[in-house]
């Protein structure tokens, strides 16, 4: 019996983490989406917003079949990166 290979790919609803989600699945492993939210949607003003880029990544996950997961880093990232 072959080892089962699992790997969680980050997803930022993007190209890059789309094709390497695909080609993880096409090589074999079992491949976890998850899409890190470090921003607060009530702080954006541009046109790339988290909530988008999370639907995007959830999108593609569900075309490739994948389990996906949303974990939030709001807190975290303020208060060790911008303090």
């Amino acid at each position: 019996m072959g080892v089962v290979r699992h790997v969680v790919c980050a997803m930022s609803g993007g190209v890059d983490s789309s094709v390497a989600a695909l080609l993880l699945k096409r090589r074999g492993y079992n491949v976890t989406g998850v899409f890190m939210k470090n921003w607060d949607p009530l702080d954006e003003r541009g046109v790339c917003t988290t909530e988008k880029d999370c639907e995007d990544a959830y999108k593609v996950c569900q075309i490739l079949d994948l389990p996906f997961h949303q974990v939030s880093y709001v807190k975290e990232y303020w208060h060790k990166v911008f303090r």
